[in-house]
């Protein structure tokens, strides 16, 4: 689970080329070939974010998106976080130049009820309060993917059942999901159809893989966004581990 702009793209590609390599098979994104192929079906949801921010009423009533309760006791749960400030500057650019959903500048997005700092926070601290104290649970920051990605994936790995991690597999993984190879793929259109295209080849902010710094939001935000963001950042959940106060689970 994550909110848009999360590294989950990043996550995804590193777990699929992981997979495809112990099976010595080519790389692939596509669903209908995972399933066919035996791979692992990882599922990748937004969850409560889009249901609150996106889902149609019809969807919405009926839960769509939302974890079914009976998958959530049972199967393992990783809730992929980044700094909200960091998310706030990067799903600008997805909603105003990937998705087109949103219209407004960026200081429009960090007041927006349905898409600011305010919903991102509530969705954040709402997961942490259903599944952080569950067994099958695991919370994995940007951040510390950005500052050691072995480590940090193959703790991951570990989480979801792969008790002998093979060498060979993890480092291939890790080289083809590094960021700068990601990039060059979407530049190049190596993949036809899927996550991994650019929307304008010409702009560099509409790519699904854009820029990936940690403390970026500072470069975008006027003093004023920035006071009413840091305010904000104070009914954050501290397991989250973003500002000065710190709880590991």
């Amino acid at each position: 689970m994550s909110i848009p702009k999360s590294g989950r793209t990043w996550l995804r590609v590193f777990l699929h080329a992981y997979c495809c390599a112990l099976q010595h098979r080519p790389f692939t994104l596509d669903e209908d070939e995972i399933i066919a192929s035996g791979l692992p079906d990882f599922v990748f949801t937004h969850d409560l974010w889009k249901h609150r921010s996106t889902a149609n009423l019809k969807d919405a009533i009926r839960g769509k998106h939302l974890v079914p309760r009976q998958a959530a006791d049972c199967k393992p749960i990783l809730l992929l976080c980044r700094d909200p400030r960091d998310i706030l500057v990067s799903l600008f650019f997805h909603l105003s130049k990937r998705n087109r959903q949103f219209n407004g500048t960026l200081s429009d997005l960090i007041y927006d009820p349905q898409f600011g700092i305010k919903s991102v926070i509530h969705v954040m601290n709402t997961w942490i309060r259903e599944w952080g104290k569950k067994n099958n649970f695991k919370l994995l920051r940007y951040e510390s993917c950005r500052q050691d990605a072995c480590a940090a994936f193959e703790a991951l790995l570990k989480f979801f059942g792969f008790d002998a991690i093979n060498e060979e597999a993890l480092n291939h993984a890790l080289r083809f999901s590094s960021f700068d190879n990601m990039k060059k793929m979407e530049a190049s259109r190596e993949f036809q159809k899927g996550i991994l295209l650019p929307q304008d080849p010409g702009d560099p902010d509409s790519f699904k893989v854009r820029r990936g710094i940690v403390g970026g939001y500072r470069e975008y935000l006027s003093v004023r966004e920035l006071h009413f963001v840091e305010q904000t950042m104070l009914s954050l959940d501290p397991r989250f581990g973003y500002g000065e106060r710190k709880l590991d689970l």
